[in-house]
């Protein structure tokens, strides 16, 4: 059905054909915009029928529609979350009544402080920061029962009880996490005399820290494989490979693979600009098989207007593609292959240990990693099996 047929009467008639227009930009294929656009119909008839201007449109008057429809036996698979493109699209224009924004609680306000230091101050990437935001106020709604008033008669032993509470419930991996993220928010109470002594260094550290294992990373063969099963006739496919291809060639964390923009590739000097964690930005060598990746994606790629980011979405609605679409890609490749799921920092880890295969030292290898301390390279060497074993001394009463 073509979506300019679906009728639309009452006072939302006059942006259809805007509508029809903003789907298609964004991707959406024949059958979505036409659902959207019969969403538009039911919004506009119920405007009519209660005699309600456009602006009185919000989540609100979407939930009494729905009530009405559903009673009636209409529309019985639709929800609110199914008129969110819509109220999107009406709110853009200035039509609808804008997003209802919850006042925030004491520890909301608290809490939202903490996460502006954090992304402005700390040059600390979104989701990591919404990774500490999340411990913090795990932390206090824990020791303070979410009252920001007795954050100042905090005391070690109440810290200490935190942590060893969520050693109950977490592996001790995890729970270093957690004390990462709580001496995180104790150094920032402490910066900004909240409270009056440094408790993050009452924070217990547990065993089995981040030395005590080894790097989990991939069977020899597997990287390959991955790359070799990506359809690169399609434009998934092709985008797919130049993904995984940062990946197994590069090291690159999922957020810097997120964060690439066009301006970043130095296509006449082969160089890549990364932009890392804690906002530091690294120049890398682009291989010559990964450049020829990027540049057959590239010239297949649908532009998004006034988008720079190299990796976009290939369904609706178009865009950036998020760090979870990214994950979703290697998942994907790991089912086609058939092996575990993995995480895209195994690729990582599978790029070092590769390189230690090879022979490589690990300053270079931290160099590729971009580590700024050779200690947090150093966790590969116990996967450099060969040169462990000239360093094995003999069990007490045998004879090798």
């Amino acid at each position: 059905m073509d979506a300019s047929r679906v009728r639309v009467g009452g006072p939302l008639a006059v942006y259809a054909p805007d509508l029809i227009g903003s789907l298609s930009d964004a991707g959406y294929g024949v059958k979505s915009t036409v659902e959207h656009m019969r969403r538009l119909a039911e919004l506009s008839w119920w405007l009519e029928r209660e005699r309600l201007d456009p602006a009185a449109v919000d989540e609100r008057l979407v939930g009494d529609l729905l009530d009405v429809l559903h009673g009636s036996g209409r529309s019985l698979m639709s929800t609110p979350r199914s008129f969110r493109v819509v109220l999107g699209f009406l709110r853009s224009l200035g039509v609808a009544a804008p997003a209802q924004v919850g006042v925030l609680s004491p520890v909301g306000v608290l809490l939202a402080q903490y996460q502006h230091f954090l992304v402005v101050e700390r040059a600390l990437g979104a989701m990591t920061a919404k990774g500490y935001v999340a411990t913090a106020a795990w932390f206090l709604s824990r020791t303070c029962a979410d009252d920001p008033d007795r954050v100042a008669g905090l005391s070690v032993a109440d810290v200490s009880r935190f942590v060893s509470d969520a050693g109950r419930v977490r592996s001790p991996r995890s729970v270093n996490e957690v004390v990462v993220g709580v001496r995180s928010l104790l150094r920032y109470l402490f910066l900004k005399g909240l409270i009056d002594r440094p408790l993050a260094q009452a924070t217990p550290w547990l065993a089995s820290a981040k030395t005590s294992s080894l790097p989990r990373t991939l069977t020899p063969g597997t990287a390959q494989l991955l790359l070799q099963s990506c359809d690169r006739a399609t434009l998934a496919g092709t985008r797919d490979f130049a993904l995984l291809s940062l990946f197994v060639r590069l090291g690159l964390r999922v957020g810097e693979v997120t964060a690439i923009e066009l301006d970043d590739i130095d296509w006449r000097r082969g160089e890549l600009l990364v932009r890392g964690k804690g906002g530091w930005r690294d120049t890398l060598p682009l291989p010559v098989d990964v450049g020829e990746a990027l540049v057959a994606y590239l010239c297949v790629r649908v532009p998004v207007t006034g988008c720079r980011r190299v990796f976009l979405r290939v369904v609706a609605p178009r865009g950036p593609i998020a760090m979870t679409d990214i994950r979703a890609v290697v998942r994907r490749a790991c089912k086609r292959v058939g092996v575990p799921d993995t995480s895209t920092h195994r690729l990582r880890h599978a790029v070092a240990c590769e390189l230690l295969r090879n022979g490589a030292p690990l300053y270079e290898i931290g160099q590729v990693l971009r580590h700024h301390h050779l200690a947090t390279t150093a966790i590969y060497a116990k996967v450099d099996f060969e040169a462990l074993k000239t360093v094995v001394v003999a069990w007490p009463g045998t004879t090798s």
